[in-house]
């Protein structure tokens, strides 16, 4: 890669022109040959590919490989802060390299005020009684057993198939195989739940219902009729916190594992104080700084703000847009709504970019490498895996941010 120019627009824009050199980019085009062999099986050779389809053939698969790394140099050589992402432009290309533009967003100047020192409530870590019903609770919830019953459903979860129907045809949306609900959770729309309760495995009958009028506009308000097959009533029985129930875990009686239940209570308690300890404290910063902010900034945190409430919905067997049409939004009302959050998110990270330059924060890729050991050994995948997932680059930024907040809180004064 070499630098050729850089020109410094207005609004924090920065052009830089950069050449990928011949070196590189004949091994590019190398790379792409190969991964391309099995389209273009009459050719054996990159001249015989180059010579019958044109020697751009290769261009687009082999700019993409070397863009990426040669900008982040040329960034890094100029130690620029980049916000969002850059607009490319090939400027000119050949078999002996290519030259490209990169138009790119700079950081915005931040005028921040204290952000050491500064005071805010610690909430209280004691375990109520409340507290300690509640985890003993919730842990032998997490422990419940479950079994196939032979009767009537009646507060079971019920397995089943269905299919909607309005006005005789099926709707979108309106059908699952093998669903697992459990009645009286309210997942349904009013009325359905009802008419499942009673139903035996392998019996099949009709549900009908009216969807309300706060819901998807092409279904609101209309009658359905739902048919559906059980598989299997499954009944969910809350182990008792007994002495056998203790033992089965791997404690001595119930008396020590209710201790260990009300361990790990108060280390959540102290970790959601340390938490709300800390949220206190950004808002105060962010509050007391003063910035312009961009536009690509902002559109970054909701991209990704988005991407994440798509994974939380995936995980939970269901697509975006299936929830958007449920919830009655569009994708345009859902950025709306994020768009406060996505503001603050910017303002946040802008923050604390600010006081990583203050206090010259440095993370390098040896600083990381113990935190994908970690995350390895945690969920048992491999570290290579990990680091596709999350890559170098955005590990150093948020170890970055986190040390740039442990400035702040480590400082503050609890009250």
């Amino acid at each position: 890669m070499t630098m050729i120019r850089r020109e410094d627009k207005e609004n924090r824009q920065v052009l830089l022109t950069i050449r990928v050199e011949q070196d590189v980019w004949q091994q590019a085009l190398d790379a792409a040959f190969e991964n391309a062999k099995k389209l273009f099986e009459d050719c054996q050779t990159r001249s015989q590919l180059e010579a019958k389809h044109g020697a751009d053939v290769l261009y687009q698969d082999a700019v993409n490989a070397t863009f990426p790394a040669a900008l982040t140099e040329a960034v890094n050589s100029q130690g620029l802060m980049v916000v969002g992402a850059p607009t490319l432009n090939i400027t000119d290309i050949g078999p002996g390299g290519y030259l490209f533009t990169a138009l790119i967003t700079l950081y915005p100047e931040v005028k921040l005020g204290q952000y050491k020192g500064l005071k805010a409530v610690y909430p209280s870590v004691e375990l109520s009684d409340d507290d300690t019903t509640a985890a003993m609770e919730e842990y032998c919830r997490a422990h419940t057993v479950s079994q196939n019953v032979d009767r009537a459903a009646m507060g079971d979860q019920v397995t089943m198939d269905f299919e909607g129907f309005v006005d005789g045809v099926p709707f979108e949306g309106g059908k699952a195989e093998q669903y697992p609900l459990v009645l009286g959770s309210g997942a349904f729309i009013p009325g359905f739940e009802e008419q499942v309760a009673g139903i035996r495995a392998g019996e099949e009958r009709d549900i009908r219902v009216t969807f309300p009028t706060q819901y998807a506009p092409e279904l609101a308000g209309k009658d359905a009729t739902f048919h559906i097959r059980a598989h299997a009533i499954v009944r969910y029985t809350v182990p008792a916190l007994d002495d056998e129930f203790a033992k089965a875990q791997g404690y001595a009686d119930a008396a020590a594992l209710r201790r260990s239940i009300m361990a790990q209570a108060l280390e959540r308690k102290e970790s959601e104080a340390r938490g709300a300890f800390a949220d206190k404290l950004m808002e105060q910063v962010i509050a007391n700084m003063e910035v312009d902010l961009p536009d690509a900034m902002v559109e970054d945190q909701l991209t990704g703000l988005i991407g994440q409430l798509a994974a939380h919905i995936q995980s939970q067997g269901m697509e975006l847009d299936q929830y958007l049409e449920m919830a009655g939004m569009t994708m345009d009302d859902l950025r709306a709504r994020a768009r406060t959050q996505a503001e603050y998110a910017a303002r946040y990270e802008l923050a604390m970019m600010e006081i990583i330059r203050r206090e010259n924060i440095t993370v390098t890729e040896a600083d990381v490498e113990p935190e994908y050991e970690r995350l390895s050994q945690q969920h048992g995948v491999p570290i290579q895996q990990i680091k596709k997932l999350m890559p170098v680059m955005r590990l150093i930024h948020e170890t970055r941010l986190l040390r740039a907040r442990a400035v702040v809180v480590d400082s503050a004064v609890r009250i």
